[in-house]
């Protein structure tokens, strides 16, 4: 091989070795943000360990006990309960808090409290009523915002809460709470547990594929740099010997 033509090949591989080098850094890269990726999907499935739901007391047809799943604030209200929402205008013009005996005033003070990131009213009529429901429920309970009052019993079954004052000060006769209350209570949410399992395994199996062809990728980008590497040093040494044989030639 003559002395042009391994100069020729030296700068080819020089220019290989850096490409490969470029490559095993952004995969190391690539194996960093599957780090991260892994602990955010293992705190969002610690996240869901802690997610609960509220169910209330019902009484079956044989006279036993049971509780099921609050679905609905109709069925909130149902049960004997309303929330008192903190902040919004009341029916006596205090300013203090208002009574969400209906759907409609519930979602009317929750617009006016709850924003989203832009400012805006926050709508969560869509949430009042299914699976979404559980999670609002537990939501608002859980920011401090609102307080749970029982409605008065009328002989027909049903519950009022027109008598409960509308002044924050005025609610302490009517005023429960999830723990002291024996018809409410607070339980983890199974089917969401299951759900986030089901997540949180599909979702390491898909890391632990992507890090292992990482690991795959790496190892034969280094296979090909050591033998670059090893090139390069017999060209060095035979562009070397060429030199050292012309030098020779001419003395």
């Amino acid at each position: 091989m003559g002395l042009s033509s391994s100069q020729a090949r030296l700068l080819n591989l020089t220019a290989r070795m850096h490409q490969i080098e470029y490559k095993a850094a952004r995969l190391e890269a690539m194996k960093l943000q599957m780090a991260n990726e892994s602990r955010r999907v293992y705190e969002d499935y610690l996240d869901a360990l802690d997610k609960t739901k509220i169910q209330k007391k019902t009484i079956n047809a044989d006279g036993s006990l049971t509780y099921v799943d609050i679905a609905s604030y109709a069925d909130f209200l149902n049960a004997g309960y309303a929330l008192v929402v903190h902040g919004t205008n009341g029916t006596d013009g205090t300013g203090n808090c208002t009574i969400c005996d209906t759907q409609d005033k519930l979602v009317a003070a929750c617009k006016q409290i709850y924003k989203d990131e832009r400012g805006s009213q926050l709508d969560i009529t869509s949430a009042l009523s299914g699976a979404n429901f559980k999670t609002l429920l537990q939501n608002l309970i859980n920011s401090g915002d609102v307080t749970i009052v029982v409605g008065n019993r009328t002989a027909s079954g049903t519950y009022d809460f027109s008598g409960i004052g509308s002044d924050i000060n005025k609610f302490s006769d009517a005023e429960t709470s999830i723990s002291t209350n024996t018809g409410l209570q607070e339980v983890t949410d199974e089917i969401e547990l299951k759900k986030a399992e089901a997540k949180y395994e599909a979702d390491m199996k898909r890391i632990d594929l992507k890090d292992r062809k990482y690991d795959t990728d790496l190892a034969a980008l280094d296979t090909e740099r050591n033998a670059i590497k090893q090139e390069m040093e017999t060209l060095k040494t035979v562009s070397k010997d060429n030199v050292e044989r012309t030098f020779k030639l001419f003395s």
